[in-house]
């Protein structure tokens, strides 16, 4: 996927994607290449991480377990 810079608004960039110049992306500078300008075209992977989203199901369910341990089953809820 390539993103187009468009300009720099203070800390932003706008940038719009390169297929289809309807689809607009305000990234913060810092997440950017040191000298990025306006006209700058950006190259953009995107991969799937399942292993930090199991950690988070993880986390996210042993959090639910000490919030309704107390509780008797059926007035416990569900993610």
């Amino acid at each position: 996927m390539k993103l187009i810079v468009d300009r720099i608004e203070d800390d932003i960039a706008v940038c719009y994607l390169d297929e289809d110049d309807r689809i607009r992306f305000d990234l913060p500078l810092r997440y950017l290449p040191p000298g990025v300008t306006a006209g700058d075209h950006l190259r953009v992977h995107l991969e799937l991480d399942r292993e930090s989203r199991e950690q988070e199901q993880r986390r996210a369910e042993e959090l639910l377990r000490e919030l309704t341990r107390e509780h008797p089953p059926e007035k416990r809820f569900k993610l």
